[in-house]
């Protein structure tokens, strides 16, 4: 199980853009706007929680390194762009909610930082699943949200 936290100034985060639009129920669009609403006893607000088996793997995954320059463009509405992959959502969320940053793997590097826990001795599938959700209604990350269908 891995977060990412912003460790940046809380301000350059909380002024970026936190609107995002999501397709809803019968793809009708929805607005979403993300909050202060992580716990007080948090130091860092937290981007994103996830699961895997393989910590190093995943986060290549999420900031894709070898690609320079932005994945994806902004939306003039902010509707949800389509992912470059479906495994990125670190490096998609911080391009959507920083449209105008023309080098967002510098920001990842400089304003991102990250934990991880690998300790789930018995029934290691079960209590990831569990644990994460549990952190993800406790911590109220911005990038785990998605859409209701």
């Amino acid at each position: 199980m891995y977060v990412f936290w912003w460790v940046g100034p809380r301000a350059d985060l909380m002024t970026a853009n936190r609107h995002i639009v999501l397709k809803g129920p019968g793809e009708r669009p929805v607005d979403v706007e993300y909050r202060d609403w992580w716990p007080e006893e948090l130091v860092y607000p937290c981007l994103y929680i996830g699961k895997t088996t393989n910590v190093r793997k995943r986060f290549s995954l999420h900031i894709k390194r070898d690609c320079l320059g932005r994945l994806h463009q902004a939306h003039p509405k902010n509707v949800k762009a389509k992912p470059k992959t479906t495994s990125c959502q670190l490096r998609f969320g911080i391009e959507h909610v920083f449209p105008n940053e023309e080098n967002p793997l510098s920001l990842i590097f400089n304003c991102v930082g990250f934990s991880h826990l690998t300790d789930f001795p018995d029934n290691a599938i079960a209590e990831r699943f569990f644990e994460e959700d549990r952190l993800v209604g406790i911590w109220r990350p911005w990038f785990n949200i998605d859409s209701e269908r």
